[in-house]
């Protein structure tokens, strides 16, 4: 696990105090070691977190000495063993263990074809010398960030985080107006293809591209959720008993490691779920486990979690946010973001990675992914109900709501999101057009990404399946996705997630959770699966918590008042606000919105 940071096009080789400087603003990425290299106009840079092979041999940037092929590289391949086994018997050597060397020599031996064959999380750039370019490359899901962006000198930068960009010159120096209004209208805090800093945009997931000193000659997708969503949306689904098998096999492969591995607990179905199969996995594993807990609010899990760390034999931590610690290290919180956050949630994470930190656990594995694939979220009855309508399936509809009702647990309507997917393409267009104009008014379910894909791809098929791929690729997982890995890295932690292994995902589409959908459940094959090992109060409990802050009881905090006029105050100023309208903004989003333009100096 590190961070990288590079460029591509260079006329001299870069300043030591410069190149220090861009490492330095990563080091929370990667506190063990770090490295650099400058060769033919092409500067590589890494900073590590040591999880796999400790050795300083094992350090990047790493190069083949025969073909010159250099590499930096953030994440972890999960199946590295098997991997280099495969290339061990093509003739390969290795001098080391971990699976930054497999990447390199598979790399020589399969091309491109290697992210296909490599089960895990990644930012990838190779330097391949001879050919004068550089491939960059993002995991399926976009698990870890990879910025790009170019300078004023025509030199192309690409790192993990787009501040680190930002201070090496790239981009023109200001934020995206666009962004800043669409994330105070829709809390759209991620955007997979762009960032908050103008002219810094991001490969997006599932991508790789090629940069020279021309620029970005080859952009490409290598890897299509939609085409799997397709592919196995109505194929039969999978015993319970192949089920369980895929997933701990996708944990098996994530306990890999040379540190100290963990998990975040929250007590719901899907971490529950996680731990209970590490256990199975693992059974002698020394396991810590951390929970945010909220004593006395109806958001707090710690009961929950607590029971099922006792089930499974592991050392649980309770940490618990309080607003007076949210507001203090905002600043800091908000500058290792990247950007501003619809809400404090986010700040629970952080907490419970500090505490994983202090007790020296770097890997921990968590629950992240499920909701998108197994149909995890309540707004998804609603698209059940319309797609039953528009099928004309005699009662269907009338039985889904009545099951929801008799549950006492029907969510509000995302309506005109639903609709949005339900209406044809120019239909749609009109609706983002109105959209672009009406920002200040509209709520999240109209957002422009609810309606179509980020690359812009015309979703097809049952409204359930686009709306999951939609989720996934733009409107949820992508912000959850960005939270976890800045502030896992923001501790020099290392965080994994079993329910975005591709194995597991295809499951989860081809599960049949719309049926569980009509009796008034969400992820009811993820539950049967998870009540043959957890008590039937964590397997079949209804309320969906996660993160979540007791919201109201810090907002009526003293300090709140006076930190959202200071923010309105500068928003103002900038005239990101008008001073004349009086359009209600959320308060989390204008704190944190004014302090990521104070602490990044964006004032044009």
């Amino acid at each position: 696990m590190c961070g990288i940071v590079g460029a591509v096009g260079l006329d001299e080789e870069l300043d030591p105090n410069r190149t220090r400087t861009l490492l330095d603003s990563i080091r929370h990425r990667g506190p063990d070691a770090s490295g650099e290299i400058f060769r033919e106009g092409v500067w590589l840079g890494s900073r590590r977190l040591k999880v796999l092979d400790l050795r300083d041999g094992a350090n990047q940037p790493m190069c083949d000495a025969e073909s010159g092929i250099g590499l930096v590289y953030n994440g972890e391949i999960y199946n590295y063993i098997e991997l280099r086994e495969s290339l061990e018997q093509a003739g390969h050597r290795f001098s080391t263990t971990g699976d930054t060397e497999v990447i390199l020599r598979g790399y020589l031996e399969w091309g491109d074809d290697l992210f296909r064959r490599c089960n895990g999380m990644w930012a990838i750039a190779i330097h391949n010398p001879r050919r004068g370019e550089v491939l960059i490359c993002r995991d399926r899901f976009g698990e870890k960030p990879l910025f790009v962006g170019r300078d004023a000198g025509g030199a192309w930068w690409f790192g993990s985080e787009a501040r680190t960009l930002r201070l090496a010159g790239a981009g023109s120096g200001r934020y995206d107006h666009a962004r800043i209004l669409n994330f105070l209208a829709f809390g759209d805090a991620e955007d997979p293809t762009g960032s908050f800093f103008d002219g810094i945009f991001q490969l997006p997931p599932g991508y790789l591209g090629l940069l020279t000193e021309h620029g970005m000659t080859r952009w490409q997708a290598w890897w299509d959720l939609a085409e799997v969503g397709e592919r196995t949306w109505h194929t039969a689904p999978q015993s319970a008993e192949e089920q369980q098998s895929i997933l701990d096999d996708a944990v098996r492969l994530r306990l890999r490691s040379d540190v100290a591995v963990g998990s975040s607990l929250s007590g719901g179905v899907d971490s529950s779920t996680i731990l209970a199969s590490i256990r199975n996995v693992e059974p002698t594993l020394p396991l810590h486990v951390f929970t945010a807990s909220f004593p006395g609010h109806g958001v707090d899990e710690w009961k929950y979690a607590l029971r099922v760390a006792e089930r499974f034999e592991a050392k649980a931590h309770r940490v618990e946010p309080t607003i007076e610690g949210f507001l203090e290290e905002l600043p800091l919180l908000v500058l290792r973001q990247g950007g501003p956050f619809d809400s404090p949630s986010v700040y629970s994470q952080w907490c419970v990675m500090r505490a994983a930190a202090a007790e020296d656990v770097v890997v921990l594995l968590d629950g992240q992914g499920a909701d998108e694939t197994w149909g995890g979220y309540g707004k998804y009855v609603w698209f059940a109900f319309v797609e039953a309508l528009l099928a004309l399936e005699p009662g269907s509809g009338g039985r889904i709501m009545g099951s929801w009702r008799r549950a006492g647990d029907l969510p509000s309507p995302d309506a005109m999101q639903v609709l949005g997917l339900a209406l044809p393409e120019q239909a749609r267009h009109a609706a983002r057009v109105a959209l672009r104009h009406a920002w200040t008014w509209i709520g999240p379910a109209l957002r422009d990404g609810a309606l179509v894909d980020p690359q812009g791809d015309k979703l097809r098929g049952p409204l359930l399946r686009q709306a999951a791929i939609t989720d996934t690729r733009r409107v949820i997982l992508p912000r959850l996705l960005r939270y976890a890995d800045r502030n896992s890295m923001a501790w020099s932690r290392e965080l994994r997630l079993p329910f975005l292994d591709e194995r597991v995902v295809a499951s989860g589409f081809a599960s049949g959770w719309r049926t569980g959908l009509e009796t008034g459940w969400t992820k009811e094959p993820l539950r049967r699966l998870a009540e043959r090992r957890l008590p039937p109060e964590i397997a079949w409990r209804r309320a969906k918590v996660a993160y979540d802050i007791p919201d109201r009881e810090w907002l009526a905090h003293p300090r709140i008042r006076d930190r959202v006029g200071s923010a309105l105050s500068l928003l103002r100023e900038l005239r990101i606000v008008s001073q004349s309208k009086r359009v209600p903004l959320s308060p989390w989003r204008t704190i944190s919105l004014a302090c990521f333009l104070e602490e990044n100096k964006l004032f044009s």
